[in-house]
């Protein structure tokens, strides 16, 4: 777990944090009941955390499992022997479950946990593969060029299928990365079908 845009001027050693006011949330409707702020609270005592529902009702803050209108932020973790760590989660009581809650705090960066990977949105072009259709057909084959070989006055067609390496090796950014895969994507359909033709030559057929 790390943190995002952590405002701390190194150079002081002073957290230049930002008042958060009226964040909104809403208590999970099923266990565990807990509300992951946008960013990590400064952990100060008294805390800097104020909690209301969306009826003005003021919950209270405490440091155990909490009771109705009641609440627990984990300021009593100590995550890498650091004593102001916190991740900016807060416990609530089974009875609150569903509720819409107001959330005001000092705020010190974002937290960057599992849930990055549906919040990331790259936005990226379609693949550069064209739509193309090959039919094997007698003698009648093309995919966009022709190929021969050898002699005589009989031909038959065929279709050769060439694998390519996927991305070459070096050094890409992840919006490179995906944006190369989807360059190189493309889908196979195969479709059976039947051609219908009439015989003009002398099968022997005499009926």
């Amino acid at each position: 777990m790390a943190i995002k845009d952590y405002r701390l001027d190194p150079f002081l050693n002073v957290l230049n944090v930002k008042r958060i006011n009226g964040e909104q949330h809403q208590v999970p409707n099923q266990s565990p009941y807990t509300v992951r702020l946008n960013e990590v609270p400064q952990k100060t005592d008294p805390s800097t955390l104020a909690v209301a529902f969306s009826g003005g009702v003021i919950l209270t803050e405490v440091a155990a499992t909490p009771s109705q209108s009641q609440y627990w932020p984990d300021y009593n973790t100590i995550a890498h022997g650091a004593a102001d760590w916190n991740t900016g989660t807060l416990l609530f009581n089974a009875a609150d479950a569903g509720k819409i809650i107001y959330v005001s705090y000092n705020g010190t960066g974002t937290v960057v946990d599992e849930r990055l990977q549906d919040m990331l949105e790259l936005s990226v072009t379609t693949s550069t593969q064209s739509e193309r259709d090959v039919k094997l057909s007698g003698t009648a084959v093309s995919y966009d060029a022709s190929e021969s070989s050898g002699g005589g006055n009989l031909s038959s067609g065929y279709v050769r299928v060439k694998q390519h390496r996927g991305l070459p090796a070096g050094t890409y950014t992840l919006r490179e990365v995906i944006q190369h895969l989807i360059n190189r994507s493309q889908t196979l359909e195969f479709i059976k079908g039947t051609n219908y033709y009439n015989c003009n030559c002398d099968c022997g057929d005499d009926m």
